[in-house]
């Protein structure tokens, strides 16, 4: 049988958390905006041909180092203990409060009561939100992607472009006589430059992205405007109710702290 938490472990729970939640927010932020290089890699790879010089500097391979998906399941995973104890102790707190069915393009997520659907908005318009999917790394639309094939990134959200592949060229130049079809004596030779591509290698290049499109970008900024639409109608149908007259009064409270 498992055992039931209390209400006052949720406070304790949600309290102590609360500030790290939103720091992790702001760090997802920060690390979005100042560290794009972590959801990029590439790899570059250099054959010299027979009898030419090797050049190790034209091979490279920097791997992706997370993903957007990654971070987020990362997100997910170390939120869950607040925003879960939190939303308990709002449903805790609302026996006999007014509820509405929260509906998000058509799926229900159940029956809410006031308290909660006003966490939730809290929670959902907050600023800090939305600065954290406007921050969150996008890749190129002008350039191909495809889900990568690559053995190192098997398992994981990983855009490739397309292998390509090149040479590495340079040019000799040498001098020559040009021939003298008068053979004039005396007559100083006219001197022509040849120049010679000389082919030194191959080379190939590949770009990889744990990035969003940013149609995904959009789309999470959509959803986001389409749960702040459903929790207004949902508030709107909670808050069609008679009012009920509080006991508190603005004389009891300042009567009682003026002493009125």
């Amino acid at each position: 049988m498992k055992e039931k938490t209390k209400l006052n472990v949720l406070l304790a729970v949600t309290d102590s958390l609360y500030t790290y939640y939103n720091g992790m927010i702001v760090d997802y932020s920060k690390f979005f905006k100042s560290a794009q290089g972590a959801f990029i890699g590439s790899r570059s790879t250099y054959e010299a041909n027979e009898g030419t010089i090797d050049e190790p500097s034209k091979r490279s391979n920097a791997l992706v180092q997370t993903t957007v998906d990654e971070k987020f399941d990362w997100f997910i995973n170390n939120s869950k203990l607040y925003i879960d104890a939190l939303f308990s102790q709002e449903k805790t707190n609302s026996y006999g409060v007014a509820k509405a069915e929260l509906v998000i393009n058509g799926e229900s997520w159940g029956e809410l009561s006031s308290l909660e659907l006003l966490r939730l908005k809290s929670i959902i318009s907050s600023g800090q939100i939305e600065v954290m999917i406007q921050t969150i790394p996008v890749r190129s639309d002008s350039i191909e992607w495809f889900d990568s094939s690559n053995e190192m990134y098997s398992g994981r959200d990983i855009k490739e472009t397309p292998l390509i592949s090149g040479v590495n060229i340079t040019t000799t130049k040498e001098d020559y006589i040009l021939n003298d079809p008068n053979n004039a004596v005396g007559r100083t030779p006219q001197v022509a430059q040849k120049t010679t591509i000389v082919e030194l290698g191959k080379t190939t290049i590949q770009r990889f992205s744990g990035q969003w499109s940013q149609r995904q970008k959009a789309e999470a900024l959509r959803r986001r405007s389409d749960l702040l639409t459903a929790i207004t109608k949902a508030l709107k149908e909670c808050n069609d109710v008679e009012v009920v007259k509080s006991d508190i009064t603005s004389q009891k409270i300042f009567g009682y702290l003026f002493n009125r």
